[in-house]
């Protein structure tokens, strides 16, 4: 029977894991912890002998399940680089207040008020930060989600809030705000039936090209001249933005490079495909963001925004520029996946580069993440 152990073995200390938080929040005796930031038991205790939740909770171990998943959620249709969906549209908050702290158009931020003022959720699972650090949060209140809003880059656990949103605040109606990677494990333990997760009634996945270790953002930022408890924001597009002080300074995405972790680079999903809605830039217009809008509780909360009069949107015809990008997700998750099968066959970085036509310093990226 499998247990803990495997699941350190095959993907915690593996790079695979997303840190997710799912395998924390599913342990029902809070044995597994966040230990330098990872999931981790610190010890072996008798309620672990016989118990396999941990394992069972990890979605990282059953991708082949993800097609089953997305068919009871949104059904069957042509799937393309960004999945599955009902409408696409660009779209930005018409509330001063909530443009002024936004990342893009502002409408998760939106989307949460909305759906809390609506009765449509009782609270979400959201990132706030410790300086620049993303921290999981539960926000109830207005004032609790304005907070959350924009973008954190650094890894965190969102889903290792559900049990406390559930038990301690007695939250029954909550939505997940999430990268792709929490959408998934979040939609999988819905799957397996997880009673946690019967309390999540939305989601809102953000696009995510891929992510990057904050400890090493923030040296990276700090050799620039930077001290980054001084940004204002943060955004990646060609460059890795940082502003501060009213001035913008940036450098290639290719520095960030070193910073992105390895379960990063397996992954196919830039759109959030699992999501109720997914937004984010897409190379959207400045100060709107591209939305996706999937099921049909996503387009019950994005048809009342607009009934309300709480967003402006505008059609957004090809999206080109999205659809390249998730593309370009997808195929480099397959090429990591070919690296790693080759090495395991016992090539060396250069076979492997000249098998595939790239450079032997991409395939140590994909192998050592340098």
């Amino acid at each position: 029977m499998p247990s803990y152990e495997d699941l350190e073995a095959r993907i915690i200390n593996t790079g695979g894991c997303t840190v997710c938080g799912a395998c924390i929040t599913a342990c029902p005796d809070s044995h597994i912890k966040l230990i330098e930031h990872r999931p981790k038991r610190p010890k072996r205790t008798v309620d672990c002998v016989s118990c396999h939740t941990c394992y069972d909770a990890c979605y990282m171990l059953r991708h082949d399940l993800v097609k089953d998943i997305e068919s009871n959620i949104m059904g069957w249709g042509r799937k393309e680089s960004l999945g599955l969906y009902r409408r696409i549209v660009m779209a930005r908050a018409r509330n001063p207040e909530i443009m002024k702290g936004c990342q893009d158009g502002g409408i998760v931020t939106t989307s949460l008020l909305y759906a809390l003022d609506s009765g449509v959720i009782d609270g979400a699972l959201v990132v706030g930060r410790d300086n620049w650090a993303p921290v999981a949060c539960i926000a109830k209140t207005r004032d609790e989600v304005i907070r959350a809003s924009g973008t954190k880059y650094g890894v965190v656990p969102v889903l290792k809030e559900l049990r406390a949103a559930v038990v301690d605040h007695g939250l029954s109606r909550i939505c997940v705000v999430g990268s792709p990677c929490h959408i998934q494990s979040l939609r999988y333990l819905k799957y397996k039936g997880l009673p946690l997760a019967s309390s999540v009634k939305l989601t809102v996945g953000l696009f995510c090209r891929e992510n990057y270790e904050y400890d090493c953002i923030a040296e990276k930022i700090g050799a620039k001249g930077v001290d980054i408890s001084q940004v204002d924001k943060l955004d990646v597009s060609h460059e890795f933005n940082m502003y501060a002080a009213g001035n913008k300074l940036s450098f290639p995405i290719t520095e960030a490079k070193r910073c992105v972790p390895r379960h990063c680079l397996i992954c196919q999903d830039f759109a959030a495909e699992l999501a109720d809605i997914a937004i984010g830039s897409g190379r959207s217009a400045e100060g709107w963001s591209t939305v996706i809008i999937r099921t049909e509780q996503g387009e019950k909360v994005f048809e009342g925004m607009m009934e309300e009069g709480l967003i402006q949107t505008k059609e957004i015809g090809d999206v080109v520029d999205a659809r390249e990008i998730a593309g370009r997700k997808k195929e480099k998750a397959k090429q990591t996946e070919e690296v790693l099968r080759l090495k395991k066959r016992g090539l060396t970085k250069k076979e492997i580069a000249d098998i595939l036509g790239i450079t032997e310093e991409r395939v140590s990226h994909r192998l050592d993440g340098t």
